[in-house]
Protein backbone atom coordinates (compact mmCIF):
# COMPACT_ATOMS: atom_id res chain seq x y z
CA UNK A 1 0.00 0.00 0.00
CA UNK A 2 1.53 3.56 -0.86
CA UNK A 3 2.15 5.71 1.89
CA UNK A 4 0.67 9.15 1.96
CA UNK A 5 2.28 12.39 3.62
CA UNK A 6 0.64 15.67 3.62
CA UNK A 7 -1.05 18.63 5.51
CA UNK A 8 -5.09 18.21 5.77
CA UNK A 9 -6.61 21.49 5.70
CA UNK A 10 -9.87 21.81 6.76
CA UNK A 11 -11.65 24.58 4.84
CA UNK A 12 -14.72 26.71 6.65
CA UNK A 13 -17.86 24.06 7.12
CA UNK A 14 -19.40 26.84 5.04
CA UNK A 15 -16.86 25.82 2.05
CA UNK A 16 -18.32 22.10 2.68
CA UNK A 17 -15.43 20.00 0.95
CA UNK A 18 -12.55 18.91 3.17
CA UNK A 19 -9.05 19.73 0.96
CA UNK A 20 -6.31 17.72 1.44
CA UNK A 21 -2.49 18.52 -0.15
CA UNK A 22 -0.68 14.77 -0.13
CA UNK A 23 3.04 13.68 -1.52
CA UNK A 24 3.32 9.88 -2.42
CA UNK A 25 6.16 8.93 -1.33
CA UNK A 26 6.56 5.54 -3.41
CA UNK A 27 6.34 5.54 -7.62
CA UNK A 28 2.64 5.50 -8.42
CA UNK A 29 1.25 1.57 -9.80
CA UNK A 30 -0.16 1.13 -12.99
CA UNK A 31 -4.34 0.77 -12.93
CA UNK A 32 -6.26 -1.12 -14.99
CA UNK A 33 -7.73 -0.08 -18.39
CA UNK A 34 -10.51 2.36 -18.21
CA UNK A 35 -13.92 0.81 -18.20
CA UNK A 36 -15.47 2.84 -20.93
CA UNK A 37 -18.56 4.41 -21.05
CA UNK A 38 -20.05 6.67 -23.98
CA UNK A 39 -19.71 10.11 -22.20
CA UNK A 40 -23.53 10.26 -23.48
CA UNK A 41 -24.57 7.84 -20.78
CA UNK A 42 -23.15 10.19 -18.06
CA UNK A 43 -24.94 12.62 -19.54
CA UNK A 44 -28.49 11.36 -19.98
CA UNK A 45 -27.86 10.30 -16.39
CA UNK A 46 -27.09 13.84 -15.37
CA UNK A 47 -30.35 15.28 -17.16
CA UNK A 48 -32.46 12.14 -15.19
CA UNK A 49 -30.70 12.49 -11.58
CA UNK A 50 -29.78 16.76 -11.00
CA UNK A 51 -33.81 16.90 -10.19
CA UNK A 52 -32.95 15.13 -7.01
CA UNK A 53 -29.40 17.17 -6.10
CA UNK A 54 -29.91 19.82 -3.63
CA UNK A 55 -27.65 22.84 -1.79
CA UNK A 56 -27.69 22.89 1.69
CA UNK A 57 -27.51 26.13 3.39
CA UNK A 58 -27.01 27.04 6.98
CA UNK A 59 -27.67 30.57 8.53
CA UNK A 60 -24.08 31.95 7.27
CA UNK A 61 -25.28 30.93 3.38
CA UNK A 62 -23.74 27.96 1.51
CA UNK A 63 -22.71 25.19 2.94
CA UNK A 64 -22.51 22.01 0.37
CA UNK A 65 -24.30 19.57 -1.68
CA UNK A 66 -27.02 16.78 -0.75
CA UNK A 67 -29.57 14.59 -2.26
CA UNK A 68 -32.98 12.84 -2.10
CA UNK A 69 -32.95 8.75 -1.72
CA UNK A 70 -35.08 6.31 -2.33
CA UNK A 71 -36.63 7.28 1.47
CA UNK A 72 -37.46 10.49 0.23
CA UNK A 73 -34.74 11.83 2.95
CA UNK A 74 -31.69 13.47 2.52
CA UNK A 75 -27.65 12.55 2.30
CA UNK A 76 -25.05 14.34 2.84
CA UNK A 77 -21.67 14.58 4.17
CA UNK A 78 -21.50 14.71 7.97
CA UNK A 79 -19.02 18.02 8.04
CA UNK A 80 -21.99 20.05 5.58
CA UNK A 81 -23.92 19.98 8.77
CA UNK A 82 -22.03 19.97 11.27
CA UNK A 83 -22.42 23.92 12.30
CA UNK A 84 -25.34 22.82 13.18
CA UNK A 85 -29.16 24.46 11.68
CA UNK A 86 -31.26 26.11 10.88
CA UNK A 87 -30.91 23.93 7.58
CA UNK A 88 -32.47 24.98 4.24
CA UNK A 89 -32.30 23.10 0.89
CA UNK A 90 -32.30 24.49 -2.23
CA UNK A 91 -33.88 22.59 -5.16
CA UNK A 92 -33.22 22.13 -8.82
CA UNK A 93 -36.29 23.86 -9.11
CA UNK A 94 -35.36 26.61 -7.00
CA UNK A 95 -37.82 26.24 -4.35
CA UNK A 96 -36.66 26.09 -0.77
CA UNK A 97 -37.47 23.66 2.47
CA UNK A 98 -36.10 23.60 5.30
CA UNK A 99 -34.98 20.17 6.89
CA UNK A 100 -33.94 18.35 10.28
CA UNK A 101 -30.90 16.55 10.82
CA UNK A 102 -31.30 12.70 11.79
CA UNK A 103 -28.68 11.08 12.48
CA UNK A 104 -25.13 11.30 11.75
CA UNK A 105 -21.78 8.81 11.91
CA UNK A 106 -18.67 11.36 12.02
CA UNK A 107 -16.32 8.56 11.35
CA UNK A 108 -18.02 7.96 7.87
CA UNK A 109 -18.47 11.68 7.27
CA UNK A 110 -22.43 10.73 6.27
CA UNK A 111 -25.50 12.63 7.65
CA UNK A 112 -29.35 12.00 7.03
CA UNK A 113 -31.66 14.42 7.16
CA UNK A 114 -35.56 14.58 7.03
CA UNK A 115 -36.93 17.27 4.57
CA UNK A 116 -40.34 19.25 4.64
CA UNK A 117 -42.38 19.14 1.83
CA UNK A 118 -42.69 17.39 -1.40
CA UNK A 119 -39.66 15.74 -2.91
CA UNK A 120 -39.23 15.65 -6.37
CA UNK A 121 -37.25 12.96 -7.30
CA UNK A 122 -35.27 9.77 -5.36
CA UNK A 123 -32.03 8.70 -6.36
CA UNK A 124 -31.22 4.81 -6.16
CA UNK A 125 -28.18 3.61 -3.83
CA UNK A 126 -25.90 1.04 -4.88
CA UNK A 127 -25.13 -0.64 -1.62
CA UNK A 128 -24.15 -4.05 -3.16
CA UNK A 129 -21.51 -3.84 -6.19
CA UNK A 130 -18.14 -2.69 -5.38
CA UNK A 131 -16.53 0.18 -7.73
CA UNK A 132 -14.01 -0.82 -10.40
CA UNK A 133 -11.23 0.93 -10.92
CA UNK A 134 -11.25 2.88 -14.28
CA UNK A 135 -14.75 2.92 -14.28
CA UNK A 136 -16.95 5.78 -15.55
CA UNK A 137 -18.44 8.13 -12.52
CA UNK A 138 -20.77 11.33 -12.65
CA UNK A 139 -20.91 13.82 -9.70
CA UNK A 140 -23.37 16.86 -9.45
CA UNK A 141 -22.80 19.27 -6.81
CA UNK A 142 -22.50 22.80 -5.92
CA UNK A 143 -19.07 23.57 -6.33
CA UNK A 144 -17.08 26.92 -8.28
CA UNK A 145 -20.42 28.47 -7.23
CA UNK A 146 -22.43 26.40 -9.92
CA UNK A 147 -25.89 25.06 -9.20
CA UNK A 148 -26.15 21.49 -9.26
CA UNK A 149 -23.52 21.25 -11.85
CA UNK A 150 -21.99 18.22 -13.58
CA UNK A 151 -18.51 16.96 -12.82
CA UNK A 152 -16.85 13.59 -15.12
CA UNK A 153 -13.99 11.40 -14.04
CA UNK A 154 -12.90 7.74 -13.31
CA UNK A 155 -11.92 5.62 -10.29
CA UNK A 156 -8.97 5.55 -10.00
CA UNK A 157 -7.99 3.44 -6.67
CA UNK A 158 -9.99 2.26 -3.90
CA UNK A 159 -9.65 1.05 -0.13
CA UNK A 160 -7.54 4.33 0.48
CA UNK A 161 -6.88 5.81 3.16
CA UNK A 162 -4.97 9.39 2.60
CA UNK A 163 -5.06 10.65 6.19
CA UNK A 164 -5.72 10.33 9.96
CA UNK A 165 -7.91 12.98 9.27
CA UNK A 166 -10.31 11.77 7.12
CA UNK A 167 -12.68 8.77 6.94
CA UNK A 168 -10.66 5.51 6.04
CA UNK A 169 -11.53 3.23 3.06
CA UNK A 170 -12.18 5.87 0.43
CA UNK A 171 -12.60 5.18 -3.12
CA UNK A 172 -10.13 7.87 -5.08
CA UNK A 173 -11.25 9.40 -8.43
CA UNK A 174 -10.39 11.97 -11.12
CA UNK A 175 -13.63 13.69 -10.52
CA UNK A 176 -12.53 17.82 -11.03
CA UNK A 177 -14.66 18.76 -7.65
CA UNK A 178 -14.38 21.92 -5.41
CA UNK A 179 -15.28 23.23 -2.13
CA UNK A 180 -19.43 23.39 -2.38
CA UNK A 181 -19.27 19.75 -3.54
CA UNK A 182 -18.86 18.01 -0.51
CA UNK A 183 -22.31 16.05 0.09
CA UNK A 184 -22.69 15.13 -3.62
CA UNK A 185 -23.56 12.18 -5.26
CA UNK A 186 -21.14 9.91 -7.29
CA UNK A 187 -22.93 8.06 -9.22
CA UNK A 188 -22.37 5.27 -11.84
CA UNK A 189 -23.66 4.27 -15.40
CA UNK A 190 -26.88 3.02 -14.45
CA UNK A 191 -27.95 5.83 -12.21
CA UNK A 192 -26.92 4.76 -8.73
CA UNK A 193 -25.21 6.21 -5.90
CA UNK A 194 -21.57 4.54 -5.72
CA UNK A 195 -20.98 7.12 -2.33
CA UNK A 196 -20.93 10.46 -1.25
CA UNK A 197 -17.92 13.27 -2.16
CA UNK A 198 -15.90 14.09 1.02
CA UNK A 199 -12.54 15.43 -0.01
CA UNK A 200 -10.11 16.77 -2.66
CA UNK A 201 -6.50 16.60 -2.98
CA UNK A 202 -3.25 16.70 -4.84
CA UNK A 203 -1.35 13.74 -5.30
CA UNK A 204 1.91 12.74 -8.00
CA UNK A 205 -0.53 11.49 -10.19
CA UNK A 206 -2.43 14.82 -9.98
CA UNK A 207 -5.78 16.20 -8.22
CA UNK A 208 -7.82 13.61 -7.06
CA UNK A 209 -10.97 13.79 -5.36
CA UNK A 210 -12.51 10.99 -2.84
CA UNK A 211 -15.74 9.50 -1.91
CA UNK A 212 -16.85 7.57 1.27
CA UNK A 213 -18.35 4.12 -1.34
CA UNK A 214 -21.92 2.61 0.14
CA UNK A 215 -21.34 -0.35 -0.16
CA UNK A 216 -22.13 -2.98 2.08
CA UNK A 217 -23.60 0.08 4.54
CA UNK A 218 -26.86 -0.31 4.01
CA UNK A 219 -27.39 -1.11 7.90
CA UNK A 220 -25.72 2.14 8.55
CA UNK A 221 -27.58 4.51 6.65
CA UNK A 222 -30.85 2.82 8.35
CA UNK A 223 -29.22 3.38 11.83
CA UNK A 224 -28.83 7.23 10.52
CA UNK A 225 -32.55 7.51 9.47
CA UNK A 226 -33.05 5.99 13.11
CA UNK A 227 -31.52 8.90 14.54
CA UNK A 228 -28.13 7.37 15.64
CA UNK A 229 -25.22 9.68 16.18
CA UNK A 230 -21.84 8.23 16.15
CA UNK A 231 -19.09 11.07 16.62
CA UNK A 232 -15.09 10.14 16.63
CA UNK A 233 -13.40 9.71 19.64
CA UNK A 234 -11.01 12.52 21.17
CA UNK A 235 -8.76 13.54 23.86
CA UNK A 236 -10.14 17.12 23.43
CA UNK A 237 -6.77 19.29 23.13
CA UNK A 238 -6.37 21.87 20.98
CA UNK A 239 -2.90 22.54 19.34
CA UNK A 240 -0.90 19.61 20.05
CA UNK A 241 2.04 19.00 17.63
CA UNK A 242 5.29 17.27 17.73
CA UNK A 243 7.71 18.14 19.95
CA UNK A 244 10.71 18.60 17.75
CA UNK A 245 14.56 19.46 19.15
CA UNK A 246 13.92 22.60 17.70
CA UNK A 247 10.34 23.32 20.02
CA UNK A 248 12.29 21.30 22.87
CA UNK A 249 15.06 23.39 23.07
CA UNK A 250 12.83 26.36 22.91
CA UNK A 251 11.12 25.51 25.83
CA UNK A 252 13.56 23.52 27.89
CA UNK A 253 11.55 20.17 27.20
CA UNK A 254 13.22 17.22 26.21
CA UNK A 255 12.45 16.44 22.66
CA UNK A 256 10.11 13.41 21.51
CA UNK A 257 6.65 12.91 21.95
CA UNK A 258 3.38 15.02 21.33
CA UNK A 259 3.28 18.32 23.23
CA UNK A 260 -0.10 19.02 24.88
CA UNK A 261 -1.44 22.26 24.00
CA UNK A 262 -4.57 23.58 25.35
CA UNK A 263 -6.41 20.79 27.30
CA UNK A 264 -10.26 21.58 26.34
CA UNK A 265 -12.45 21.79 29.61
CA UNK A 266 -14.78 18.73 30.27
CA UNK A 267 -12.95 17.08 27.63
CA UNK A 268 -10.85 13.49 27.90
CA UNK A 269 -7.78 14.78 28.87
CA UNK A 270 -9.03 16.73 31.30
CA UNK A 271 -10.80 14.63 33.01
CA UNK A 272 -8.08 12.76 32.96
CA UNK A 273 -5.73 15.40 34.83
CA UNK A 274 -3.58 16.49 31.84
CA UNK A 275 -1.51 20.16 31.60
CA UNK A 276 -1.40 22.04 28.64
CA UNK A 277 0.96 25.11 27.65
CA UNK A 278 -2.09 27.25 28.51
CA UNK A 279 -1.52 25.81 32.66
CA UNK A 280 1.03 27.92 33.30
CA UNK A 281 3.52 25.28 34.08
CA UNK A 282 5.33 22.60 32.67
CA UNK A 283 3.84 21.16 30.08
CA UNK A 284 2.61 17.44 29.49
CA UNK A 285 4.12 15.23 26.86
CA UNK A 286 2.39 12.47 25.22
CA UNK A 287 4.59 9.68 24.62
CA UNK A 288 2.66 6.82 24.00
CA UNK A 289 -1.72 5.57 23.51
CA UNK A 290 -1.65 1.98 25.14
CA UNK A 291 1.93 1.28 24.20
CA UNK A 292 2.06 2.43 20.86
CA UNK A 293 4.62 5.43 21.07
CA UNK A 294 3.74 8.60 18.91
CA UNK A 295 5.64 11.25 17.57
CA UNK A 296 3.27 13.89 15.90
CA UNK A 297 -0.43 14.99 15.76
CA UNK A 298 -0.69 12.51 13.39
CA UNK A 299 0.50 9.69 15.02
CA UNK A 300 -1.86 10.81 17.92
CA UNK A 301 -4.95 10.74 16.40
CA UNK A 302 -4.45 7.76 14.19
CA UNK A 303 -4.30 6.16 17.42
CA UNK A 304 -7.10 7.65 19.34
CA UNK A 305 -9.20 6.76 15.98
CA UNK A 306 -8.68 3.23 16.05
CA UNK A 307 -11.10 3.19 19.28
CA UNK A 308 -14.53 4.24 19.89
CA UNK A 309 -16.09 6.72 22.41
CA UNK A 310 -16.19 5.53 25.61
CA UNK A 311 -12.99 3.47 24.99
CA UNK A 312 -10.34 4.15 28.03
CA UNK A 313 -7.28 4.07 26.73
CA UNK A 314 -3.75 4.21 28.68
CA UNK A 315 -1.62 7.11 28.11
CA UNK A 316 2.38 7.28 28.81
CA UNK A 317 2.74 10.96 29.62
CA UNK A 318 6.15 12.82 30.75
CA UNK A 319 6.07 16.00 32.89
CA UNK A 320 9.22 17.78 33.26
CA UNK A 321 11.50 14.56 34.52
CA UNK A 322 8.81 12.63 35.67
CA UNK A 323 7.16 9.62 33.66
CA UNK A 324 3.59 7.96 34.73
CA UNK A 325 0.63 7.21 33.10
CA UNK A 326 -2.99 8.11 32.98
CA UNK A 327 -6.24 6.24 31.56
CA UNK A 328 -8.78 8.78 29.77
CA UNK A 329 -12.15 7.74 28.33
CA UNK A 330 -12.10 9.17 25.08
CA UNK A 331 -15.85 10.96 24.36
CA UNK A 332 -17.12 13.41 21.88
CA UNK A 333 -15.43 16.73 21.20
CA UNK A 334 -16.72 19.05 24.23
CA UNK A 335 -19.25 21.14 23.50
CA UNK A 336 -20.72 19.06 20.81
Amino acid sequence: MRKAWGLLVLLPLALALLSLSLRLLTPPRPWAEPIQAPPETLQTIYAEAHPAVLRIEGPEGSRGTGFFYARGLVLTAYHVVAEGGPYTLVLANGRRASAQLLGFAEPLDLAVLSPEGEVPKTLPLETERRPRVGEAVLHIGNGRNQFIAPRYGRVTRLEVSPSPFLPQGLVETSLPLAPGDSGGPVLDASGKVLGVAVAIGQTEEGFRSFYTPLLGRQGVLTALERGERRYWPYLGLRGPRALTPDLAQQLGLTPGGVLVGEVVPGGAAHRAGLRGLESGGVPDVILEVDGTPVNSFEDLLREVRKREVGERVRLTVRRGAEVFQVEAVLAPFPGR
